[in-house]
């Protein structure tokens, strides 16, 4: 993965930007977004918050998660 970030910064994107970035399809990454938020919180292996109606998900995780547990990106078939 390309994208490199500061361990300091607070890096949440909506699934759409993390789609975007990572290449993964966007309903998936709303998918994962919605089971991580049905763990507890200390369980989950990507940090997600939801505002305005719509998740987010903390980009540093989101990026390991991809990297050790990811599938590979699958793009829309439209």
């Amino acid at each position: 993965m390309a994208i490199e970030i500061a361990p300091d910064q607070e890096i949440w994107v909506m699934t759409a930007e993390g789609a975007e970035l990572t290449g993964y399809n966007v309903r998936y990454l709303e998918q994962l977004a919605k089971k991580n938020s049905l763990l507890p919180e200390d369980e989950r292996p990507i940090k997600v918050r939801k505002r305005s109606g719509r998740h987010e998900l903390w980009l540093p995780d989101l990026l390991r998660y991809i990297e050790e547990i990811g599938y590979g990106p699958h793009q829309d078939k439209t």
